[in-house]
């Protein structure tokens, strides 16, 4: 669909009216001599910006250039409006552009004096494949946001080399303030995973019980992907640490259909064999056009691992995944949409937690499947927009061990069966409704939006846990544990909240945002206030600079997972005495229980500071400084205890602390050739860094430390462009950190030392990749190459932490240099 042009109303002011004759000529020119020529009145554009669906477009970049040369740049608000006031008439030329969205240039509009009105329609990025794709690639500051945001569009998913283009989370690691550990999961400015909320167009998707971010869908369906992660508004609640919100793409009025890695890759580790395929398929479309549209996108996940150091046949895991999303995109009248959504994830595994220390008989079976259905109707007046959404979420997961025998762990890694079944059934369902209410007048411009959210969760827990051993080296029996009581539970939680939050603009250099939010639940059952403030200054009328302070109290809300070991089984350790002797000399009941009194709500306070500098229309320079205190976190602890008896009580005596300071490049030399560069020093650290739990088997009482994926320095680079060789697409990804930190313990699996002293060696690793468009059977393919970890660094994920093993600190895992091909049809 090309992009639509302006639809210009133009009212002048009423010029018919003529003296007639030669009288009234000399008496005006007699009446200019005494009196002057009478001021020239203004002229005033009223705008409006929608996209293709009608919708209006807000933080929209204008750019109006007027017909002395001079360039004036103004965004669109909530509502898709914009006012321009100009003492010229005559032709502008209007520049529109987000995003996300395809630009609009140098269209032409006449002003009069006095009032004119103009709209236009904007369309959402999608890719084409004719010879002109005209995208947004200014980096100017956009005066009204107050956030650190930084965004991932759709293009940018797919371009960036990553080790997993089809694992979002792979993409999300090029961001500057997310950091992606060694299992997988992802951190937001140092926060711990369930610490931020994870949103997919508008509805909370973090995992019911644990907050982590578990959902899967198609790479391809990703429209964009905001990470904010300081300077955030009142609207967003479950958000102690950042914010991640994922747009998902719709249908238009055009039939479109794409296809990915439809063959499967072939392997040359250990012999030739097919390896990983990750097939994924969209098809979007009109059912009725100008009315109704479907969007389908479609992934299949078959992962297949090898371990380099296990024998043959007993050296791999396997997993069978897939994910759907179809939505429907309704246009019930000019101006209101209804969505509907449905997102289904599966996944079969085998062979989970499958390492150099880690036998196959250690490893587990996992079965799961996760809904999300989603309805939410907008309507829009001329300045005022209204949301009212209902989702509900439904899953059920399944681990089973590979057996019944003891688990084991020695000093040279795990045997024996994993202890621990799993049955796990989750439920949420949630509602939010927003208004954002027309700008008014008063002392400047003030835009207002008023804001609910309710939610309700149940979580059904079953477990079933087998004896554990601990074996010295020698093979003598050093530590037995076992459970004891009932390890069937249901726990729930409802949750209400509401937020009101004005953008207040007394001058065109100054912008204030202040918000206040009231949450209250069924467990800390208490009202809690968060207000937030936050300003934006301009020091130059040219609006090239901006500066930006806030300060905030940011809600953490209590997981069920943090509740429930205390409805839970007793753990029982019986520890024995050295082979010579080999006699029990003590056994410990270890039980988890929550405070007698009520609980308090763990909670947050941000301050941040940050400065922006547009160099040019395409280079922009950012500055950012953080600084967060968790206060109140809620953490077990152990409480006194004698030699038989320990008791782990719920408290709210955790402190998170992370500080950081960010410096970012980037600019784009075309449509098709960019670049970015960011700098992070950083530091997470916690008074409380053990979540204990039954199948934690360290012991030791709470200690502080860094936190497991601190990394004070990080720099990650990433950029693409066209080179007239054969027409071929380059791009790469750099990122390097520091070290992981992880702690050492001894053969009872105590801890030896401060907890976290130790580090894993500094990650490098750059990725480069070089796709060919070509035809094909009259198609149109995009074949691309990509060599990962190009350096071959060593970039180990698994280490042996037990003092008393002859390989203790022996790194292994890590991604090897290797070579990943990508087919597409694009058409």
């Amino acid at each position: 669909m090309p992009p639509a042009g302006p639809k210009v109303n133009s009212v002048p002011l009423n010029n018919k009216l003529i003296l007639p004759g030669m009288t009234a000529f000399i008496f005006l020119s007699i009446a200019s001599l005494f009196c002057g020529a009478a001021p020239q009145k203004p002229a005033i554009l009223y705008g409006s910006v929608c996209d293709e669906y009608g919708k209006p477009v807000a933080d929209l970049e204008v750019r109006i250039q007027i017909p002395d040369g001079a360039i004036h740049v103004i965004h669109t608000d909530g509502a898709g409006k914009f006012e321009f006031f100009s003492y010229s008439t005559g032709e502008h030329k209007l520049s529109l552009g987000k995003s996300g969205f395809f630009r609009l240039e140098n269209m032409l509009i006449y002003l009069h004096e006095g009032t004119n009105e103009v709209s236009f329609t904007v369309n959402h990025e999608t890719e084409i494949h004719q010879e002109i794709e005209v995208y947004y690639s200014s980096q100017s500051i956009s005066t009204l946001d107050t956030s650190n945001t930084e965004t991932l569009i759709a293009r940018e998913i797919r371009d960036i080399p990553v080790s997993s283009t089809h694992d979002l989370r792979s993409s999300l690691q090029t961001l500057p303030e997310v950091v992606r550990d060694h299992q997988g999961q992802i951190h937001i400015a140092g926060g711990r995973t369930g610490e931020a909320q994870y949103l997919l167009d508008g509805f909370d998707v973090g995992d019911p019980v644990t907050g982590d971010f578990s959902l899967r869908l198609n790479v391809d369906s990703v429209r964009d992907v905001e990470v904010e992660s300081a300077r955030y508004g009142v609207q967003y609640g479950n958000a102690g640490a950042g914010v991640l919100a994922l747009n998902s793409a719709s249908g238009d009025d055009r039939l479109r259909a794409s296809a990915t890695n439809f063959f499967p890759g072939i392997s040359t580790q250990k012999g030739i064999h097919l390896t990983s395929w990750y097939p994924r398929f969209t098809l979007s479309g009109p059912l009725k056009k100008g009315r109704i549209w479907f969007y389908e996108a479609l992934s299949l996940q078959h992962t297949l691992s090898l371990v380099e150091d296990l024998p043959r046949d007993e050296d791999s895991t396997s997993q069978w995944a897939g994910d759907n999303l179809l939505r429907f995109q309704i246009k019930l009248a000019p101006k209101n949409i209804l969505q509907v959504g449905y997102l289904y994830n599966q996944r079969n595994a085998s062979n989970i937690g499958l390492g150099p220390f880690s036998p196959i008989s250690t490893t587990r079976g996992l079965r799961e499947y996760r809904s999300l259905y989603s309805l939410k109707e907008q309507i829009w007046t001329s300045r005022t927009f209204y949301e009212l959404g209902f989702a509900a979420d439904v899953g059920h997961s399944e681990i089973r061990p590979q057996g019944f025998e003891p688990y084991r762990l020695t000093p040279e890694g795990a045997a024996g069966n994993y202890f621990e079944y799993l049955h796990q059934k989750t439920q949420r369902w949630q509602a939010l409704g927003s208004i954002s209410m027309p700008t008014r007048r008063r002392a400047g411009t003030h835009d207002l939006q008023l804001g609910f959210h309710i939610s309700k969760i149940k979580w059904f827990h079953q477990a079933q846990r087998n004896p554990i051993e601990v074996i010295r080296s020698d093979g003598s029996l050093a530590q037995h544990t076992f459970f004891v009581g009932s390890p069937k539970f249901t726990l729930g939680n409802t949750a209400l909240s509401a937020y009101a939050y004005d953008v207040w603009r007394p001058s065109r250099a100054l912008v204030l945002q202040s918000g206040i939010r009231v949450d209250r639940d069924q467990i800390v059952k208490l009202p809690f206030l968060s207000p937030r403030f936050s300003v934006n200054y301009l020091p130059f009328k040219n609006g090239h600079s901006k500066f930006t302070a806030a300060w905030g109290i940011f809600l953490q809300p209590v997981r069920l997972s943090v509740l429930g070991p205390a409805h839970d089984q007793n753990r029982i350790d019986i520890f024995y005495g050295s082979q010579r002797y080999n006699f029990v000399f003590g056994s410990i009941t270890s039980r988890f229980s929550l405070p007698e009194g009520s609980l308090k709500q763990p909670r947050f306070y941000s301050i941040s500071f940050g400065f922006e500098q547009s160099i040019t229309d395409n280079s922009l320079v950012k500055f950012n400084f953080a600084f967060r205190k968790g206060r109140l976190g809620l953490a077990y602890e152990k409480a006194d205890s004698d030699l038989s008896r320990a008791v782990y009580v719920l408290a709210n005596n955790r402190r998170d602390d992370y500080r950081s300071f960010q410096v970012s490049w980037r600019h784009n030399f075309s449509d098709k050739s960019s670049i970015s560069i960011a700098y992070t020093r950083s530091r997470a650290q916690t008074n409380q860094l053990f979540d204990y739990s039954l199948d934690t088997l360290i012991l030791n009482p709470q200690e502080k430390g860094p936190l497991d994926w601190d990394a004070p320095n990080r720099i990650v680079s990433s950029g693409w462009t066209s080179i007239p060789l054969w027409s071929l697409f380059l791009s790469y990804f750099l990122e390097y950190r520091t070290g992981f930190p992880f702690s050492a313990i001894n053969e009872r699996q105590q801890l030896v030392g401060p907890a976290n002293r130790l580090r894993f060696p500094d990650y490098a690793n750059l990725n480069i990749g070089i796709e060919k468009r070509f035809r094909f059977f009259k198609r149109v393919w995009a074949l691309r190459l990509v060599i990962l970890n190009i350096t071959s660094h060593s970039n180990p994920d698994g280490v042996i932490n037990n003092v008393d093993s002859p390989n203790f600190m022996k790194f292994s895992g890590g991604q090897k240099r290797s070579l990943t091909a990508r087919l597409r049809l694009l058409r």
